[in-house]
């Protein structure tokens, strides 16, 4: 990979791409992070006009593309039309500029397992197309789908090349550790606050018995390089391939944070589907890729990161 767009590249997995990047391949991998600072991607003439002004100054043979409207939670319960048409307008746009400026790339897009349906797991990639998403994620869901339908669309009409690979939930160093995030970087923050202020509780949402699939951030990293560069399907599943009951990640967390309150279930928040799992093995065998990071290595090490991130005054509290 020599010269490589990466769009959303100042989001939680952008960051740790570009960190893989450089890592792995130094001053060899000519890279332009784009941020939302940087083009609005549902701006028809924004996005146009930015990958114009690289068109003439940059040979890119990759364009991986992060890119997404989307919040955890029930915010997408609340929101689907905003999502359905901030998420549609940044695919027509970015698909429509790849084909004008950078036809010879290789595109790489990233979704979410939230794709496939809540029944028959884990799911593999045959299943994607057919099947109805989970009613509370379907705006989400069918855009992602929708930026797997228009790289199969330009494949076939214009020659050109792409991918798109499909994440599990992902954690670690650099994700949000708000009540309102994602469910680990969620739990974890909860859990760490709790341990520093000696709270006597902590709320999780849901009974416990709901099950998750987790990766590792750098895990996800170094799957969707290895996809850019060898992947020749239309589409590879990258997990652990493995569902975690979430009061399981709870007594992981706990116990590597060394809390020692009750920890109460509040079964009337909003939880979503009861499980969502993934088959793998085709990553294996298309890519020789499997996630390096067990579940406890990947809590422990964000667990320290987010320390590392308070003040000493929030570690004192």
């Amino acid at each position: 990979m020599k010269n490589v767009i990466i769009l959303g590249a100042t989001g939680f997995i952008g960051k740790s791409l570009c960190n893989a990047l450089r890592s792995r391949f130094g001053n060899d991998c000519n890279m332009i992070p784009v941020g939302t600072s940087t083009v609005d991607l549902a701006n028809r003439t924004s996005t146009f006009d930015w990958f114009e002004s690289k068109h003439w100054k940059f040979d890119c043979d990759h364009i991986i593309h992060l890119s997404a409207l989307y919040r955890a939670g029930d915010w997408p319960v609340r929101h689907p039309a905003t999502q359905f048409f901030v998420n549609m307008s940044m695919n027509v746009n970015v698909l429509e500029a790849w084909k004008r400026f950078f036809p010879a790339a290789k595109m790489t897009s990233i979704l979410s397992y939230c794709i496939y349906p809540s029944h028959d797991q884990p799911h593999d990639e045959s299943e994607v197309y057919g099947t109805e998403p989970e009613d509370y994620l379907f705006a989400y869901a069918l855009t992602k789908k929708s930026q797997l339908i228009g790289q199969r669309a330009y494949a076939t009409e214009h020659g050109l090349t792409s991918t798109s690979v499909v994440l599990p939930t992902v954690y670690g160093p650099g994700d949000s550790f708000a009540e309102d995030s994602h469910v680990m970087g969620a739990l974890i923050g909860k859990f760490v606050r709790a341990k520093l202020s000696n709270q006597a509780s902590v709320e999780v949402w849901g009974s416990g018995n709901q099950e998750r699939e987790f990766l590792f951030v750098e895990d996800a990293a170094d799957g969707i390089i290895e996809a850019a560069m060898r992947s020749e399907v239309p589409i590879v599943n990258l997990g652990c391939g493995r569902a975690y009951r979430i009061s399981d990640v709870v007594d992981t967390i706990v116990d590597v944070v060394g809390y020692r309150g009750q920890i109460v279930n509040n079964e009337n928040r909003f939880t979503g589907v009861s499980k969502r799992v993934m088959d793998v093995s085709l990553a294996k065998a298309e890519l020789n890729w499997t996630a390096a990071t067990s579940l406890r290595q990947g809590v422990e090490r964000t667990v320290r990161a987010y320390y590392e991130e308070l003040s000493p005054q929030q570690r004192a509290a």
